[in-house]
């Protein structure tokens, strides 16, 4: 029987308080045998869990994670990059993983939400609390009133047994750490507890942390002339750490430890000391099955940085111990040794080191991948500082030359890590393979030592090499000499091949698009460049076109639409040897040989292609060894993308056999990229649409899944929406598509208001779900459920007319839309951010079509903001315009009517949109001004206009606060506009500065004091 739509439960509407509950899946995984997988649940403010859920079956446990995602209401410090405007702040701890065996899921928790609020209002009360009145000479005091208990509750490290459920909670404890290979020991940091003389407990320093393992300012505030001089480090002192064997359970402390290490199958573990005294001081090897320890070394001093080799035999160390302890500027001696021996010899001395560069005591070496090399770094002595009051009464400022390579806000962003520059460097520990020629003597480039060989590979050029397996052969990139020229977009790279054992090197490639990278088996140096693949065969000195043979298909994007080069679709990876490469064309993958002799394969047999569906190679098995090649006789896997459908899935194919991919899945749902359990069948994957979550499904096969997550159930009592893929032409013929979002309860027979956001393409975007919340763009998942329709269009782009290519685009889809009757013709507003912000600040300049538009971070004056500075980068705008996102193409000085033509503020006296712009005084991307100059130049024309600033927030507001109330301010703007509800106060009346913050302060009326 149908029942009527009035008897129907209306189901709700979401608002601004639904935001915080809703839950996102983090970090999913499955255990090595794949019979458990985990992952946490994280709403956008409030307490976590972590889960642990049987791949078959039932069985589910779940640990309470406390208060992990908080939100994040400051703004950055000021000239700190901050692009970006996450929903939530994240908080310390609040995590989980799997031991390798699978046996246990340990996981590390904090305070509540709930715990923490209470402990902030009990602060507050304490500091609003009234003072107590003076007492009287001679009288007694009152006796004082309890205090609010205002210490955070403490957080734990949880042990799940897998085999049991049997969860072991050790409160305080934080920090675990397991062996690679092994599930048998685990070290935590225990509550803190001084050991006897221990201040670093009280100090906050001296934590324990890991020793490494295996090895493979802004707007002229930050930098100037030198920071304060220095009076030495402070010593940081060991603390305390539990060794807990997990088979037993049983524990032992160890005190004034500061790092520690596992080897991989935790036969050992290896930890430093640093005592109050100095006198236990050292580093030291404990056998973990007879317990037994052994002194590699022990002497005052700090012992950092170490490392095994990959086949856990040899390790290596850096110590200040000796006469370097406790100066300000220790350098350090570089130790090698084996597990066999238990000791270790001075490797690398200061005294090895090449004039003017030095070893600092903190640095870290690494072994090459065979373990016959090390690398480390060596910087210059550290530049001379300036005391911090000798600038007291003189004169501060930034000098900018026009020979320097880098405009100053860059250099001053960058002059903390110039300071602390370093260069890589390699030292052979056999005898100096046969170098190409003899170098004798110290040299800045390489030293001899006895047999051995000491290279210093990098400089201010060539800041690193990227070395083979055994340090044999290196490939480097220098885009140093272009510098000047990135300021507008040209730039490029030089490419060279380094011989790590004298240093030399050889340039292969002048200003190329691309870095050069070095293949697996390290035979070719590879690199993309206008539109090609380059092989640089190192054994021939030979260098070939890979895509030569390839006729009638790009490499490069063909969709690329800025004025710069495209980039290239990219490397799939290379066959075992280095036989073959597999690169990407937009829709097919292609294997090809780095020599030439073989004609190039299409792998996927142009089903890609023809089906207008992209093949992009997953890898299954991210962690293992074999991994970094592909195997031609093991089964390729593909996550396929139609650009038509905008559906996606799995398929399947091998390089030696001939034939069409097969197809696993595929759908009109968003795939995510799938992983397999590293001993098993057993597989996981993520599958979703704007309407259903991305939960998590496993089984095993791809094709044989079940569904293991159910996150936000409540969902289904919220007036959702719809997402409809819809197609038009462009004003010029071009075909575009977009999304189309509609309210769940949409009724065809009504009118809605419609907005447009915009950016650039978004249709790809159709099937992703879109979790309800609040920034500074439109989220078509509140507003559909508010009773908008949105609109998000695709935008074809023709160079040089970036303003009239997206009014080209967008107007043409509304008006289709409009064609369709549920759309409200006076009730269309459109909306961006930054680009967008842009785009919809100058299609108001071309139409009077829509009621209201909100531009945020927009640019108004290209001509202006051509010369001014991304603050967050230091870098200077123009390349933006002339290779970049604003696609002009063309200097200001050789295209100024282009510059002109697309700028909104020359074309305000069109506009008949009211506009809301948000612009915020410290963008890290687009200078504010820009708002400023849109603001004042459409008040100066009486146009209706409202500018709003998040006082030291960036490009996105940073602050979950700013971030809703953004929100909250662009949606009363629309409901205004284009639903005709009330005005707020502040678009009736503003606010006026003696009155700022008065409207976010809930006011009560004092109550009169009673009459005697």
């Amino acid at each position: 029987m149908a029942i009527p739509l009035h008897a129907q439960v209306q189901k709700k509407a979401l608002t601004q308080a639904d935001w915080d509950r809703w839950e996102s899946i983090g970090a999913p995984t499955l255990s090595n045998d794949g019979r458990w997988a985990a992952y946490t649940i994280r709403p956008q403010v409030g307490d976590g869990r972590y889960v642990v859920r049987a791949t078959t079956g039932n069985t589910e446990y779940t640990i309470p994670l406390g208060y992990i995602a908080r939100a994040n209401n400051s703004v950055p410090a000021r000239g700190a990059a901050g692009g970006g405007a996450p929903a939530a702040g994240g908080a310390a701890g609040g995590s989980g993983q799997l031991t390798p065996d699978g046996r246990f899921a340990i996981a590390t928790t904090q305070a509540t939400k709930a715990e923490v609020d209470r402990i902030a209002k009990a602060v507050a009360a304490l500091k609003n609390a009234p003072r107590p009145a003076a007492v009287p000479a001679g009288a007694a005091p009152a006796p004082a009133a309890a205090a609010p208990d205002t210490v955070t509750p403490k957080g734990a490290l949880v042990i799940l047994d897998l085999r049991t459920g049997v969860q072991t909670a050790i409160v305080g404890a934080r920090g675990p750490r397991l062996a690679r290979e092994s599930s048998n020991w685990m070290i935590y940091t225990p509550d803190s507890v001084r050991v006897p003389g221990d201040s670093s407990a009280a100090n906050g320093r001296g934590a324990a942390g890991a020793a490494g393992g295996r090895g493979a300012g802004g707007r002229g505030a930050a930098g100037g002339a030198g920071a304060a001089a220095s009076t030495g480090p402070r010593r940081t002192y060991g603390s305390t750490i539990t060794l807990r064997n997990m088979v037993t359970g049983a524990e032992e402390k160890m005190t004034y430890v500061a790092s520690s290490t596992f080897d991989d199958s935790a036969k050992v573990l290896v930890y430093t000391i640093a005592s109050r005294d100095s006198t236990q001081d050292g580093i030291f090897i404990r056998n973990l099955a007879t317990g037994t320890t052994t002194t590699v070394m022990k002497a005052p001093g700090n012992y950092r940085g170490f490392n095994f080799d990959r086949a856990q035999q040899q390790f290596v160390f850096t110590t200040d111990a000796g006469a370097e302890f406790g100066k300000p500027e220790a350098v350090g001696t570089i130790y090698h040794g084996t597990l066999k021996s238990g000791t270790a010899t001075a490797l690398i001395t200061p005294a090895m080191v090449p004039t003017g560069l030095r070893i600092p005591a903190t640095t870290t070496a690494t072994f090459s991948r065979n373990g016959t090399a090390l690398q480390f770094t060596m910087s210059p002595p550290a530049p001379d500082t300036i005391p911090a009051d000798s600038l007291n009464g003189k004169a501060r400022f930034d000098l900018w030359h026009w020979k320097d390579p880098q405009l100053q806000p860059a250099q001053l962003l960058s002059a903390g890590r110039d300071r602390t520059k370093s260069y890589q460097t390699i030292f052979h520990l056999g005898p100096a393979p046969k170098a190409t020629r003899t170098v004798k003597g110290r040299d800045t480039m390489m030293t001899l030592v006895g047999d051995k060989r000491l290279v210093k590979l990098a400089d201010d050029t060539v800041s690193g090499v990227q070395l083979s397996d055994d340090a044999k052969v290196g490939v480097a990139t220098s885009s140093v000499r272009y510098d000047i020229e990135k300021m507008w977009g040209a730039g490029g790279n030089d490419i060279y091949v380094v011989d790590p054992i004298t240093g030399i090197r050889k340039q292969i490639a002048t200003q190329v698009q691309t870095g050069g990278q070095l293949s697996p088996d390290a035979k070719y140096a590879y690199y993309f460049d206008r539109g090609n693949w380059y092989a640089y065969q190192l054994a021939t000195n030979t260098l070939l076109n890979v895509t030569a043979q390839v006729k009638g298909v790009r490499f490069g994007q063909e969709t690329w639409s800025t004025p710069d080069e495209p980039a290239a679709w990219g490397v799939a990876g290379w066959t075992k040897g280095d036989k073959s490469v597999l690169v990407y064309d937009r829709f097919d993958v292609w294997e090809l040989d780095p020599t030439g002799a073989k004609a190039p394969v299409m792998v996927t047999d142009s089903v890609g292609r023809r089906e207008r569906t992209a093949f992009r190679i997953v890898d299954l098995n991210r962690d293992r060894e074999e991994d970094r090649f592909i195997d031609p006789s093991k089964p390729l896997y593909f996550r396929a993308f139609s650009e038509a459908t905008k559906g996606s899935g799995y398929y399947r194919d091998r390089l030696d056999v001939k034939g069409a991919p097969e197809k696993i899945v595929f759908g009109d749902y968003a795939y995510g990229a799938p992983t397999k359990a590293k001993a098993a069948d057993v597989y996981l994957m993520t599958r979703g649409t704007f309407v259903e979550f991305p939960n998590l499904w496993v089984g095993p096969s791809l094709t044989q899944v079940t569904k293991i997550t159910d996150v936000n159930p409540w969902q289904k009592e919220y007036n959702w929406g719809t997402a409809e893929l819809v197609s038009w032409l462009s004003e010029d013929g071009v075909p575009l598509q977009g999304i189309l979002y509609k309210p769940e309860n949409f009724d065809p027979s009504k009118k809605y208001p419609l907005i447009a956001y915009n950016y650039e393409d978004l249709s790809d975007g159709l099937f992703s779900y879109v979790p309800p919340t609040g920034r500074n763009i439109i989220n078509a998942t509140h507003y559909a459920s508010n009773g908008y329709l949105v609109f998000m269009p695709d935008i074809h782009y023709e160079e040089g007319h970036p303003g009239e290519s997206a009014r080209k685009s967008i107007v043409p889809g509304v008006q289709m839309l409009l064609a369709r009757g549920y759309v409200d013709p006076k009730g269309l507003g459109i909306q961006g951010q930054s680009w967008g912000g842009y785009q919809a600040a100058y299609i108001v300049t071309q139409t009077s079509l829509f009621s209201a538009a909100m531009a945020g971070a927009p640019v108004a004056n290209m001509t202006s903001a051509y010369g001014g500075i991304r603050w967050g980068s230091g870098l200077a705008r123009a390349f933006q315009y002339e290779k970049g996102q604003s696609r002009i193409g063309k200097s200001l000085w050789e295209a100024q009517d282009l510059y002109l033509e697309n700028s909104p503020l020359f074309h305000l006296q069109r506009v008949t949109t009211p506009l809301f712009i948000m612009h915020n005084d410290q963008d890290d991307a687009v200078p504010w001004w820009q708002g400023i100059e849109l603001f004042v130049g459409l008040r100066r024309l009486n146009k209706e206009v409202y500018l709003i600033n998040y006082n030291g927030d960036v490009h996105n507001p940073a602050s979950r606060a700013n971030q809703k109330d953004m929100a909250m301010r662009m949606q009363q703007f629309f409901d205004t506009k284009l639903k005709g509800a009330a005005a707020p106060e502040w678009m009736v009346k503003g606010i006026p500065a003696v009155n700022k913050g008065r409207d976010q302060v809930t006011y009560t009326t004092p109550v009169p004091p009673a009459k005697p």
